[in-house]
């Protein structure tokens, strides 16, 4: 009973030491006290260099499946598996980091995706047969699949004026990366083989996962864990109460950017749930929006990486769509040439990198279009031009023109694709939004493990099959969007307006 009572004093003595405020401040406020600055600017830098670290892991096979099929003597359902394995690997994985994030922090789920994406890279290396290759790559995919986390623990730091068009200004960097990959292949590809180009597109997830340890923990986490100021039994007395990570992130970002936090006691947010579940995101508040998402990233992951295995398979074939063949004038019945093992050319890969660089422009309008138009809007007209861009590649034209519609539709799907990662960060609460996107992510694999099989075994009946998916999806894509219920742009001007007000 003496114990009780002694405990009870010892509470109120430290209630009573501990300074009360009557003013209040959470973490979207701070943020936006403290504006766009350094921190922010660093962060994004660390974010970009996650992009480019998963765009030469994924979008390396686009480059390596000639060199893949002259070694192992690989048929087009094999090829199509390289692809497939990786994406299997990303779409098994993407809610399992997406929980991982959401239960033991951002930061500590990047770092851990970032080394398991730089080991299974490097064991690519060695692989002695065709079948290790595809186990590994299949790591490979499991772990970069939490690279998509980036986003979200990026999102969390910037003021909502900044947000959407940082958000695709980072995403640009996946089109740079794989950019650069393809620049590098030209050179390392002839002289040095393809186990050397595995080995470069290793490295800078491994470079990305040692900056990591400089990131914060994402402070809008813990303060849904709770964490955000707790007084210990050493500072109490002292009137000092001990900081948690919360309110410790926040002020170490004021100090790094040479400003302040705002008056008050920092506190939660409209008192969001720490705990996250699958289920949750089907609650009858979520699951339209949710269901409609899912559908939307399967067709984001069958356009995207399909539009760029299209892209490398029309313009390496020896035929072009009219039939005719670059190594002798006759004319063939469209798709039945027999591709004997040929390696890409320099004009091929000249090629791939203007197609590819396409994305940049995209994002550029993407930036401006998602809150001058909205994000329905985005997506509807960047399904649109997809499909209008895949019919045109259905009908006879010069090289050029094949080129020129596989620019535009590849800007529109990239920045389609852009807008899906704003749209789904922004669409669910704290609580949610780490496993909304994982979930949603993994939707996007399944697109992304299925277009390699039907991109592959379509185009080697017919080449002008796959173009007639894509506009067929396109069109699914553009109907979905209109249908959408929320617009989350609306949401976030009404937030700026009440803080502004505040």
């Amino acid at each position: 009973m003496d114990q009780m009572k002694k405990s009870d004093k010892e509470d109120i003595e430290r209630e009573a030491l501990v300074p009360q405020s009557t003013t209040t401040f959470t973490v979207t406020d701070a943020i936006e006290f403290s504006g766009f600055r350094k921190f922010q600017y660093v962060s994004c830098a660390i974010c970009g260099l996650s992009w480019i670290a998963s765009s030469t892991l994924i979008m390396l096979l686009a480059i390596l499946g000639p060199s893949l099929k002259c070694e192992w003597q690989l048929s087009t359902v094999e090829q199509a598996l390289c692809t497939t394995f990786v994406f299997a690997g990303w779409m098994v994985a993407s809610p399992v980091w997406g929980r991982i994030c959401d239960i033991y922090g951002r930061r500590k789920g990047l770092i851990a995706t970032a080394a398991a994406g730089f080991i299974f890279g490097i064991f690519t290396v060695f692989s002695p047969s065709f079948y290790v290759f595809l186990a590994c790559r299949f790591g490979v995919g499991f772990a970069v699949a939490g690279q998509a986390q980036s986003i979200t623990h990026t999102s969390e730091f910037l003021p909502s004026a900044n947000r959407a068009k940082w958000m695709i200004i980072l995403k640009s960097f996946f089109a740079i990366g794989t950019a650069i990959l393809t620049g590098l292949a030209i050179f390392i590809l002839p002289n040095f083989g393809w186990r050397w180009l595995v080995a470069y597109a290793a490295f800078p997830m491994g470079f990305f996962g040692i900056c990591c340890w400089w990131l914060p923990e994402s402070a809008r986490f813990d303060v849904a864990q709770g964490k955000i100021v707790e007084v210990s039994s050493e500072s109490c007395y002292e009137n000092k109460p001990k900081l948690f990570p919360a309110r410790a992130t926040l002020e170490r970002i004021a100090r790094f950017n040479g400003s302040s936090l705002p008056d008050g006691e920092l506190v939660a947010e409209n008192q969001e749930s720490s705990s996250s579940n699958m289920v949750d995101l089907l609650k009858p508040s979520h699951r339209r929006t949710t269901i409609q998402l899912w559908f939307m990233w399967t067709l984001f992951g069958l356009l995207y990486y399909g539009v760029a295995i299209y892209t490398t398979l029309l313009l390496h074939s020896p035929a072009d769509q009219c039939g005719v063949v670059d190594d002798h004038s006759s004319r063939v019945k469209r798709g039945a040439v027999v591709e004997p093992c040929r390696h890409l050319t320099s004009e091929n890969y000249i090629d791939i990198i203007v197609t590819t660089m396409s994305e940049v422009p995209g994002y550029i309008l993407t930036m401006y279009a998602v809150d001058i138009i909205g994000r329905r809007a985005t997506f509807a007209i960047g399904f649109a031009i997809v499909s209008a861009c895949s019919a045109a590649l259905t009908i006879c034209l010069p090289r050029f023109l094949t080129v020129t519609a596989l620019f535009v539709c590849r800007s529109a799907i990239g920045a389609v694709f852009q807008a899906g990662y704003i749209y789904t960060s922004e669409v669910y609460p704290t609580s949610l939004r780490a496993q909304g996107l994982g979930v949603a992510s993994g939707f996007g694999r399944f697109g992304s493990m299925i277009t390699p099989l039907i991109t592959r075994i379509l185009f080697a009946h017919n080449l002008v099959f796959p173009a007639i998916v894509y506009v067929i999806g396109g069109i699914v894509g553009a109907v979905l969007s209109i249908l959408l219920p929320i617009e989350t742009r609306t949401n976030r001007v009404s937030k700026a307006v009440k803080t502004s007000q505040s």
